[in-house]
């Protein structure tokens, strides 16, 4: 089925925590849309709460790691599974089905909905986990496997003795990452907290503990987007995720500059996330409406 004749798509975000389902028009607009705690088999779920919709297609972004060509997600450190499936549970639709990595199903959905002209561009999410997606010249960046854009698992510090879920140390998402963040704050500060969110109440409030743990979380997520905007140079930067959008009145105020003292190419421009929480599934749809050409060599889309 060509581009033109999708009237709608099925979009779908499967997250650590949450999947997500969208039912997505050719202009980005959403129609429709549910949303799951993500299970060990978080497609099947979702396939059974879609049932009774109309889509002529559909896109997954999903966690990684990927094994694009099977179409499984293989060994994530942050979901109830660390293994399933992502295309064999929707096959039931006869509809043709394009998956990638979540952040890469992000940045295309920026590029097709709102940043065309734009032919350097990464998106990074911050939430459970952490995570990038590049266009590079106008092409979406894919790796051997479907995972060229881990950079979660960056190390920004080869000292540390802290380990990642992954099971690597001193990785950018075990310092910044929302699953990791209540363990260093306790590390940092010497006290307990239940959810990411305490903390940056703390830091509101002027508690100097958490002032001390926001500085430091700061400094780690900068240098770690300098490793991405020293991988891909990109024009734009676009900043994702629950813990990012969270708290997007700090980053906005403090990320540019503390990027500076980072950086070794020009700096990017620095925005929020055009959809929200909506980003990934609506970035996954427009993969399934414009399913760009690095994808289509791992055999995309597929009925």
């Amino acid at each position: 089925m060509t581009e033109t004749r999708m009237r709608a798509v099925l979009g779908i975000d499967v997250g650590a925590t949450w999947t997500r389902a969208l039912l997505v028009d050719r202009d980005g607009r959403v129609l429709d849309r549910v949303k799951v705690r993500t299970s060990d088999n978080p497609l099947r779920d979702i396939a059974e709460r879609v049932a009774g919709w109309n889509f002529d297609a559909v896109g997954i972004g999903s966690i990684g790691p990927l094994d694009l060509r099977s179409g499984w997600v293989e060994g994530t450190p942050n979901a109830p599974s660390r293994r399933f499936p992502l295309v064999e549970p929707l096959r039931r639709f006869g509809k043709p089905i394009v998956a990638a990595n979540d952040c890469v199903a992000a940045v295309w959905g920026e590029h097709v909905f709102r940043y065309a002209g734009i032919r350097n561009m990464v998106y990074v999410t911050v939430s459970t986990g952490v995570g990038a997606g590049a266009i590079i010249n106008g092409t979406l960046l894919l790796g051997k496997d479907g995972n060229a854009h881990e950079l979660g698992h960056a190390v920004i510090d080869f000292r540390a003795r802290r380990r990642c879920r992954c099971g690597g140390r001193g990785h950018l998402e075990a310092f910044v990452g929302g699953a990791n963040i209540c363990d260093v704050y306790r590390e940092v500060a010497g006290e307990s907290v239940r959810e990411p969110a305490e903390i940056f109440e703390r830091y509101r409030r002027g508690i100097e503990a958490a002032e001390r743990f926001v500085d430091l979380w700061l400094d780690a997520l900068a240098a770690g987007l300098a490793t991405v905007a020293a991988a891909y140079d990109p024009e734009l930067m676009i900043i994702g995720g629950a813990v990012a959008l969270g708290n997007w009145d700090l980053l906005s105020r403090e990320l540019p500059r503390r990027l500076r003292e980072y950086l070794s190419v020009r700096e990017p421009a620095i925005v929020r996330a055009s959809f929200g929480d909506d980003e990934v599934a609506v970035g996954a749809a427009a993969l399934a409406y414009k399913t760009p050409e690095s994808l289509q060599e791992f055999g995309y889309p597929r009925l």
